[in-house]
């Protein structure tokens, strides 16, 4: 009987070049299955420019873009490209702290969704706390 090695682990690669951006590796599995990722970010001026590749061994793949824009005044415009999605949204954090964005999808389908979120950090830790 061939004795078979059963690892449960996974190897993770990361680099980060200063004020340039990053590149970050995954591959992971078993004698049944294993997946990579890949995902490579570069700065341009006060943008971060992002693109991911992942692929396994059931034949699933999918590549993500992304461009996120830092803003005056704590805030952010992203856009997101994806095989079955593309999206854009807003980030704010006001100078007391609370937390609000939204944003537009549109799924592979042709169609449009949207989400909005606000959130209080000090909100929160007043519930946690009592």
């Amino acid at each position: 009987m061939k004795r078979e090695k059963y690892s449960n682990g996974g190897l993770n690669v990361q680099k980060t070049f200063k004020g340039i951006g990053s590149f970050e590796g995954t591959v992971s599995g078993n004698q049944n299955y294993f997946s990579g990722n890949v995902i490579v970010s570069k700065n341009i001026d006060s943008a971060r420019v992002t693109a991911s590749k992942f692929k396994d061994s059931m034949g699933n793949s999918n590549s993500n873009y992304s461009v996120e824009k830092q803003l005056k005044n704590k805030s952010s415009v992203t856009a997101t490209k994806s095989k079955n999605n593309m999206g854009v949204s807003y980030k704010k954090q006001t100078k007391g702290g609370t937390n609000f964005g939204f944003g537009v999808n549109k799924n592979a389908a042709g169609k449009l969704s949207g989400s909005m979120f606000l959130f209080s950090f000090k909100h929160y830790r007043n519930i946690i706390n009592g």
